[in-house]
C-alpha cells in the first residue's frame, strides 16, 4: 500500500471523517484530501495524524512496522540522538525532568524516551534547526490554549536558549517545567505569559531569577 492507502485505511478504522482529522491536527481538509488521493506524498503533520488515528507513525510514513518504538514504548535512554531511517530523521519524544538544589545550578535531563516521530530532512532545512538539537515533549494543561493544547506534541530547539521577545519557550521556573510566551521588560525582568487568559502572568526578576532556566525555544507543534 502507498501512503494514501494507509492513511485512508487508518482513518476509516478509526471512524473519523476528513474534517475531524484536519481540524484536530490543524490543517485544511483539502490538504488532507490531497494526501489521501496521492497528490501529496509527505507532510510534517503525519506524526500528529498517526497519533490521532491511533496508528504507528513509522508504519503510516513507510508501510513498515516499527521494531524499536511504538506509541506505548518507554525506554531508558543511553545516548539521546537522531537516526536516519528510510529517508526520515527520527526525533525522540522525551520526558523532561529538572534537578536543582540550594545554590546549585538548574539542570534538565531526559529520564525516558516515550517513542520517536519521523520528519523529512527538508523540515529541518526549512526550520533552520539542527535535528541533533530537537526534542519533542508533550504539553500538559491548557495554559497555552488554543495554540498549544493539553497532550500536543511540542518541538523545542535546545540550542536556542537566548530569549527573543514574544517567542515561546520551554522553561523551568518556580519548581516546575512549563511552556510560556516570554516578554522582556525595560527593567530587565521577564514576563512569562499564558495565552489562556485565566492564567496570570509570572514575573522573573533579579531576586527570583536563580530559579529560572530556559530549556529551548518552541518552533513546532502538532496535536
Amino acid at each position: 500500500m502507498e501512503l494514501k492507502d494507509r492513511l485512508k485505511l487508518a482513518r476509516k478504522n478509526a471512524k473519523k471523517t476528513q474534517k475531524e482529522v484536519a481540524e484536530h491536527v490543524g490543517i485544511t481538509q483539502p490538504t488532507l484530501s490531497q494526501l489521501e488521493i496521492g497528490l501529496l506524498n509527505s507532510s510534517t503533520f503525519l506524526p500528529a495524524i498517526a497519533n490521532f488515528l491511533g496508528v504507528d507513525a513509522y508504519w503510516l510514513q513507510t508501510g513498515k512496522s516499527s521494531d524499536a518504538f511504538t506509541a506505548n514504548d518507554v525506554v531508558k535512554p543511553t545516548v539521546v540522538s537522531t537516526e536516519i531511517k528510510d529517508e526520515f530523521i527520527w526525533i525522540d519524544v522525551v520526558q523532561a525532568n529538572f534537578s536543582c538544589g540550594n545554590g546549585e545550578p538548574i539542570e534538565f535531563h531526559f529520564d525516558a524516551i516515550n517513542g520517536k516521530l519521523p520528519f523529512p530532512p527538508s523540515f529541518f532545512k526549512d526550520k533552520r534547526v539542527n535535528p541533533e538539537h530537537m526534542r519533542i515533549i508533550k504539553a500538559k494543561g491548557d495554559s497555552m490554549s488554543d495554540f498549544i493544547k493539553d497532550g500536543d506534541y511540542v518541538g523545542i530547539d535546545l540550542a536556542q536558549t537566548e530569549i527573543i521577545d514574544g517567542e515561546i519557550y520551554a522553561v523551568y521556573f518556580a519548581r516546575e517545567g512549563m511552556i510560556k510566551q516570554i516578554f522582556k521588560e525595560a527593567n530587565g525582568s521577564l514576563v512569562l505569559h499564558s495565552l489562556n487568559s485565566k492564567y496570570p502572568d509570572k514575573i522573573v526578576t533579579e531576586e527570583n531569577g536563580n530559579n529560572f532556566k530556559v530549556m529551548g525555544r518552541q518552533f513546532w507543534r502538532a496535536g
